[in-house]
């Protein structure tokens, strides 16, 4: 292969790498509760990612049908969701639960079919590099 073939090839590799970049960058599915609610009525449809926090006290589980409903947030905007699936892990004496759902809008409700929370109180205090490092002393 000469060196205009190869010269060819690779600017055709990197027009087509370009080209799925730009495809791909503008149709991101996961947005903050605000982003979402803000983009609603484009979205109703689509299944979603959306982070925030679960507001505490909201939060209302049915074991008989699996469902729990709540609302997030993230400082900015509120929406209430529908989540049915197994109850995620979310100690009562955990005052910030930081959730990702995926799920589509129907309406003002968003239905999530997962579900996945993040609880930092939990893992306080296990910093091995910190000043809890007792080691060489």
């Amino acid at each position: 292969m000469n060196k205009k073939n190869r010269l060819l090839l690779g600017v055709s590799i990197i027009v087509v790498l370009l080209g799925y970049l730009l495809l791909t960058s503008g149709t991101s599915n996961q947005y903050e509760v605000s982003g979402a609610m803000a983009a609603k009525e484009n979205l109703t449809g689509k299944v979603i990612i959306v982070n925030g926090s679960l507001v505490k006290g909201t939060d209302n589980w049915d074991p008989l049908t699996k469902t729990l409903t709540f609302k997030m947030t993230d400082g900015i905007a509120t929406m209430d969701v529908v989540y049915i699936g197994d109850l995620p892990n979310m100690p009562a004496e955990v005052v910030d639960i930081q959730t990702t759902v995926t799920g589509q809008f129907n309406g003002n409700r968003f239905d999530a079919f997962r579900m996945l929370t993040k609880c930092p109180s939990k893992y306080e205090g296990e910093n091995s590099f910190g000043a809890n490092n007792t080691k060489g002393k």
